[in-house]
């Protein structure tokens, strides 16, 4: 820790991130993350994800719309501003963004970059989307905070982002297909109504990781691969993330604190951006490895 504190007198490094990583803003704000918001686009009109629309009003526009939303990443431009003045008072630049197979903001943050000539800015996929890729945002944030220079924020959120784990479950795949996110999980469509699909992430692809009969039959399923994949004691950090279901959210948060040694739970509700493609009704859970 000294040496990351003699490091900070040397070098302020800020973390950028978009979106879809879903951080909570009370989160992103305590850490001193940028976020670079998406579009969420209903129709003629456009929205900023979490600033024109937060989760709450997006939902409520969706069943309310008889036209399906789509979504855009932000510009060069956007990330130009955002680069410029954070440079303005900080030596270097972490930006960390979701999977490129999943979104281009990753490549607009690339031309940003380039645009500038700056050797002040690195850029990263994490492969990860949602608290996944927030997960390792904040831990890269919190290295910045205790002094570490650039090169360890970056090894933070490349080590985090390669240990983190996703499922998730849907209410109908309608979303997933429609916006064209569904990737390995397509062998999934048609199914029975009975079939409730837990999804997870491979490659930054969407996939199945498993289907169970009966909603019923996801969280207890959930908890066997957590499980599986966890083995023995060790702690994790850990988040649950939904999508205007905070219900069964609340469920799988209490039955995961139940079932492993959290030594972070953050409870968070997906933005207008990953609910657009996962839909209402979504609930998940990610983690890690606290030593990772």
């Amino acid at each position: 820790m000294k040496s990351m504190q003699r490091g900070w007198a040397q070098m302020r490094v800020s973390v950028v991130t978009d979106s879809v990583a879903d951080l909570p803003r009370e989160i992103a704000q305590a850490h001193g993350v940028s976020i670079v918001p998406l579009t969420v686009i209903f129709g003629e009109e456009a929205f900023l994800d979490g600033v024109d629309l937060d989760s709450r009003g997006f939902f409520t526009k969706l069943r309310g719309s008889a036209v399906m939303p789509s979504t855009s990443q932000p510009s060069p431009a956007d990330f130009i501003q955002v680069y410029e003045d954070l440079l303005k008072t900080h030596d270097h630049i972490v930006s960390a963004h979701a999977s490129c197979k999943l979104s281009g903001t990753y490549q607009s943050a690339c031309i940003a970059r380039d645009a500038l000539g700056s050797s002040a800015i690195d850029v990263i996929d994490t492969s990860q989307v949602t608290m996944c890729e927030g997960l390792a945002v904040l831990e890269a944030a919190r290295a910045a905070q205790c002094g570490a220079g650039p090169r360890e924020v970056c090894e933070v959120v490349s080590r985090v982002a390669s240990s983190v784990r996703l499922l998730f479950t849907v209410d109908t795949l309608e979303f997933l297909e429609r916006n064209g996110r569904i990737g390995k999980a397509a062998s999934l469509v048609g199914a029975l109504l009975a079939i409730k699909p837990i999804i997870h992430l491979e490659d930054g692809e969407v996939a199945p990781a498993d289907k169970v009969l009966g909603s019923r039959r996801v969280l207890p399923r959930v908890i066997e691969l957590m499980d599986k994949a966890i083995g023995g004691s060790q702690a994790i950090c850990a988040s649950v993330v939904h999508a205007d279901a905070r219900e069964k959210a609340d469920e799988w948060k209490s039955e995961i604190e139940k079932r492993f040694e959290c030594r972070e739970l953050i409870l968070a509700e997906v933005g207008p951006v990953v609910g657009t493609h996962a839909g209402p009704g979504s609930v998940g859970v990610v983690w890690r490895p606290c030593t990772a």
